[in-house]
């Protein structure tokens, strides 16, 4: 499966390389009223090759690169013509600033980007999305239980996903012979060809040497552990299928000397950086704060931090009291301010904490820390909650980039949101590395930039 995603995600960036540079020939035919001299095609082939690479960042940040985008026909046009413009804007720059090329395109500037965002969208809505509809993979799930109720539901209806499950068998409730003889006529007759199942749950030992052969010896079948499939479609780990061998396997408090050094780097570099626009930004939002109702301008608040080691934490005023936790509190009487509302929407309320960035008390992208009393009562409501503090917290994180909160909050604001949080945790905890923080990076920009979850 993670396989097919790889070549899915290929299969959407060599079509949009294939477009731009495509749209490059069309605009130069169109400005020349006609095939363009060869000199042209050249020098304007090679300057665009160098800007393609800053658009793609564009296109990431807008999001052109999220799973469901494709199934987002309505908002597609806005995305993809508000990228292009954008990117129209850094060429005019990089040409005007860097003149190596000896080219000013301006009316092709303009051309290009009309072409290119019709091509682009064409590709994205009606050519793309038909490549993918195809249900190539058969499967049977053998399992109980709430997640994997969601794997089926959320796998068969989307038509994008390759695989489709044709029937569930649930081992605990029909004898061993029967699940085997159920398994082996779905196969026999060939109506699925692979067979999705947790290796690791010791309740299917019994079925397992029968599925080994079924799958690896006799290759009647291919073999997918429903772990690693309920990871790639949902991108968070499932509760219910943790146990000690899956901690064994996926927690480790080990050093990564490299990647460490280039976090913590990152850490420091980005923090003093952004530090400048707090400071700028630090009048205007006292100014806004004391109008409103004259109280504090910053908070502290103790917060849990990696071991659990307590840390003190700073932030902009954004609730009466507090700023987190309100779910928690008897009688919900804390409230958002006006200002603090805004605070909030556009992330500045965090920006005193780049200070706890910058001392190592947190890191950019981490597990979003708690505060002390409600990280006291999630440990005694949820299994395994302390597992997210095995490493050092964040000022953004995957479950920030990645889950939806009812009624538009910014914060779990129940037991069950806690839960699919920590979810979200133990898959960062587990993929760490460079790369997925930067996605998280820039994935927290397209939150900012386009007031837009993924």
């Amino acid at each position: 499966m993670h396989v097919l995603s790889k070549k899915a995600y290929a299969v959407l960036l060599l079509g949009d390389v294939g477009i731009l540079y495509t749209s490059v020939w069309v605009t130069l035919w169109l400005r020349y009223f006609g095939a363009p001299p060869k000199d042209i095609i050249v020098s304007h082939l090679a300057s665009f090759s160098v800007l393609f690479v800053a658009w793609f960042a564009v296109y990431f940040v807008a999001g052109l690169y999220e799973r469901y985008t494709v199934l987002f026909r309505k908002r597609l046009p806005n995305i993809i013509f508000f990228a292009q413009a954008i990117n129209v804007v850094i060429a005019a720059l990089f040409f005007f600033f860097i003149p190596v090329f000896q080219i000013t395109p301006k009316t092709i500037l303009v051309i290009y980007l009309f072409v290119s965002t019709g091509l682009l969208y064409f590709w994205r809505v009606y050519i793309y999305p038909n490549i993918l509809m195809r249900r190539e993979i058969k499967a049977v799930l053998v399992g109980t239980g709430q997640e994997l109720s969601d794997l089926v539901e959320e796998v068969n209806g989307d038509p994008l996903y390759p695989l489709e499950f044709k029937a569930i068998v649930h081992p605990e409730l029909v004898a061993e012979e029967d699940t085997k003889k159920t398994i082996s006529l779905l196969v026999e007759s060939g109506s699925v060809s692979t067979v999705v199942a947790d290796m690791d749950n010791r309740s299917l030992d019994h079925l397992m040497r029968f599925l080994y052969e079924m799958t690896f010896v006799q290759g009647k079948a291919v073999f997918l552990d429903v772990r690693k499939l309920y990871q790639e479609i949902f991108e968070r780990v499932p509760l219910s299928l943790i146990d000690d061998r899956w901690l064994l396997h996926n927690v480790s408090s080990a050093s990564h000397f490299v990647y460490d050094l280039l976090k913590r780097a990152a850490d420091v570099i980005i923090s003093l950086i952004l530090g400048a626009l707090t400071f700028i930004l630090l009048p205007f939002v006292a100014l806004a704060v004391k109008l409103e109702d004259g109280g504090s301008i910053f908070i502290s608040q103790t917060r849990i931090g990696r071991h659990t080691n307590r840390i003190t934490l700073y932030k902009f005023r954004s609730m009466q009291y507090s700023d987190e936790g309100s779910w928690l509190c008897e009688g919900g009487e804390n409230r958002v301010t006006k200002v603090g509302a805004f605070l909030r929407r556009t992330r500045i309320d965090e920006l005193p904490q780049l200070w706890n960035v910058l001392k190592g008390d947190i890191s950019l992208v981490g597990p979003r820390p708690d505060i002390e009393g409600l990280y006291e009562k999630l440990v005694e409501s949820i299994p395994f909650y302390s597992l997210r503090y095995s490493i050092k917290p964040g000022l953004t994180g995957w479950a920030q980039v990645k889950q939806q909160y009812k009624n538009g909050n910014i914060s779990p604001q129940s037991l069950e949101e806690t839960k699919t949080r920590l979810q979200y945790d133990l898959y960062y905890i587990k993929e760490r590395s460079f790369w997925l923080d930067l996605y998280i990076v820039l994935a927290t920009l397209n939150i900012l930039l386009f007031r837009r979850s993924s």
